[in-house]
């Protein structure tokens, strides 16, 4: 049976991943600080991120990261995420599937302006996306980890449902559905990590994920 580390598993979007996981029979080592998990059949270890060792990852086939810093923490801790998992995963055939963030991709396909740049992007989001993009630039830097990091549309609808109809792409840019759209449901988005972890595509690639 595949295992997966899960790191942030109690959070809205690693509580998804979990239970998909779950369903789909494959083993799930969650990281959290809480004290419950969110799932009994987790196998559950309270660490955070940046408590986590090599060695704590040893038994799993690859490692995915929900990891959210929240909105009232340094926003630099977003960057130092990415290079806490570049010394987690170093060296190792292991992949390692991590969230990222909208405002880190270009607003569209001319590549001229990143959305946290751009006028309407919400100030309390704009240094936490910047330093999301600044540690995905460290990831890029790296020669012997594979990684993919996965970023949502800029609408990260919560109380959506797993539709199943969904594109990835792969252009760095955001993605825009038929109504004009730029809309991922947590179900949807946890489904393409999945994914993503289990087919092992979409190596040493940023890419987004939209609901059609």
């Amino acid at each position: 049976m595949m295992k997966i580390a899960l790191i942030g598993s109690s959070g809205k979007l690693g509580s998804v991943i979990a239970r998909q996981a779950l369903d789909k029979g494959i083993g799930v080592k969650g990281f959290q600080r809480s004290a419950n998990p969110s799932d009994e059949r987790i196998e559950l270890v309270r660490k955070s991120l940046f408590d986590i060792t090599r060695g704590d990852l040893a038994d799993c086939d690859a490692v995915l990261s929900a990891f959210g810093s929240g909105f009232k923490a340094d926003p630099a801790i977003n960057c130092q995420a990415f290079l806490k998992y570049i010394e987690l995963n170093e060296g190792l055939d292991r992949h390692l599937v991590a969230i990222g963030g909208a405002g880190s991709l270009y607003t569209d396909e001319t590549h001229t302006l990143l959305s946290y740049e751009a006028p309407e992007h919400p100030e309390f989001l704009r240094e936490i996306s910047r330093n999301i993009k600044l540690g995905i630039d460290e990831l890029k830097k790296t020669t012997n980890v594979k990684w993919t990091v996965v970023c949502p549309s800029a609408f990260f609808d919560e109380s959506g449902s797993l539709t199943g109809n969904y594109v990835i792409g792969t252009e760095g840019h955001l993605l825009y559905n038929s109504a004009g759209k730029s809309r991922v449901t947590y179900p949807d988005l946890a489904d393409a990590m999945l994914k993503i972890a289990l087919e092992d595509t979409y190596q040493k690639q940023v890419v987004t994920v939209l609901t059609v």
